[in-house]
């Protein structure tokens, strides 16, 4: 039984392109054919690509290839996931976390085919950095031409000014028509590649962010259209990574600091809150298309407002969060403050970018979002009316 007819039509197609591709680059003699339905190669993450042999040989558990991107040579290794079968093999590779652009990879242990390979930028994937258990002074040469391994920081690269929470605008009637919309980043204070680095530990320093969000409730059923709340959040903060094992789909961040809450308004109506958090943070790539994340973010009051005084009744200490979907397609988020007075809030979106609006940086998205419990906005802390369901898009979810 051959390769494609193990397929179904759309992998034949697939694979039948990925040979053909791999025929036009392949020397005089291949005796090994390689293909991959991978688009992109995510830093840190490996490739799953499939080995075929063209006449008898043997496929071992190990095969050795090297890989050219640009100038840059880097030897990798092929490790074989399951026996092989009907003269295939499916193998993944693990490669150097700095790799950037497309790059060709052949076998050197046997001829082969060659395989154009798409490595995700650094600025696209946030930058990558890896990091050794021992200092660089310590690497021998035999270990830096060793498997890669170690960890890396794909925050270490991230340009200044970039996402924090969602951004988006949204709509709906509960009775009263309201939009709902949120205007969020975060900033780097310190540049990596700044003089900063240079003083001791200054490279700590880099983990230093301001962060800003601005969600408003807008009251569309009220003659003059007033914004009924607005809540104003500034943040100081230090955020760790986000950190992954090189060849692992898991990725860790942690953020720790100082977050403030206002909706900017005196008297009676005035609401505010200073906390202090930390908020660990987990994703798990399932595949090179969908995953699932959660987090947690613990915190404690520094100061109120006397106006709610006690909103740890309704928003507790804590604010947990799990998602699961695809970076491409579908996404779904689920936020809840716990507890018989607390909040769910779910966003549902779906990727727009590539049938309808533009990718400035960000992406466009079809949005969903339900709310129900208490507090959606600050000045309703302690208020909970009928759930909301709203729709319009967003630009960062």
């Amino acid at each position: 039984m051959t390769l494609t007819r193990t397929l179904s039509g759309a992998g034949r197609r697939i694979v039948h392109a990925a040979l053909f591709a791999a025929s036009l680059v392949a020397p005089a003699r291949a005796d090994l054919l390689l293909a991959t339905w991978q688009t992109l190669v995510e830093p840190g993450l490996p490739l799953s690509l499939t080995v075929v042999a063209t006449d008898k040989e043997v496929l071992p558990d190990d095969l050795k290839a090297r890989v050219i991107v640009g100038a840059r040579a880097a030897d990798v290794a092929l490790k074989a996931e399951k026996p092989a079968r009907d003269g295939r093999r499916d193998y993944t590779a693990v490669f150097p976390a700095d790799l950037e652009g497309t790059g060709r990879m052949e076998l050197t242990s046997v001829a082969s085919s060659a395989l154009l390979v798409q490595f995700k930028p650094a600025p696209l994937a946030a930058g990558v950095v890896a990091v050794r258990a021992a200092g660089d002074a310590s690497v021998s040469a035999d270990a830096a031409s060793a498997e890669p391994a170690g960890v890396v920081n794909l925050g270490a690269s991230r340009i200044g000014l970039g996402t924090h929470e969602p951004v988006y605008f949204v709509a709906g009637s509960r009775g009263e028509t309201t939009a709902r919309f949120q205007l969020s980043f975060k900033y780097r204070i310190f540049d990596p590649d700044g003089w900063a680095t240079e003083l001791p530990l200054g490279t700590l320093l880099t983990g230093l962010h301001f962060g800003y969000t601005q969600t408003s409730i807008w009251d569309w059923s009220s003659d003059s259209k007033p914004f009924r709340d607005t809540t104003y959040k500034p943040a100081f903060f230090y955020e760790f990574g986000p950190y992954r094992h090189i060849g692992s789909r898991h990725t860790v961040t942690a953020q720790a600091g100082y977050e403030h809450q206002s909706n900017g308004r005196d008297g009676t109506e005035s609401r505010s809150i200073d906390t202090a958090f930390v908020k660990p943070s987990w994703r798990w790539d399932i595949d090179h298309r969908t995953h699932v994340g959660a987090s947690l973010k613990l915190f404690d009051y520094l100061d109120r407002d006397p106006t709610n005084r006690d909103i740890a009744k309704y928003r507790g200490h804590a604010l947990m969060g799990v998602e699961i979907g695809n970076d491409e397609g579908w996404l779904l988020k689920a936020e809840s403050y716990p507890g018989s007075r607390g909040s769910l809030q779910l966003d549902l979106s779906y990727r727009l970018k590539r049938r309808l609006l533009a990718d400035a940086g960000a992406g466009g998205f079809l949005h969903f979002q339900y709310f129900n419990g208490y507090g959606e906005s600050l000045i309703d802390f302690n208020r909970s009316g009928p759930a909301q369901f709203r729709i319009g898009f967003s630009i960062v979810r």
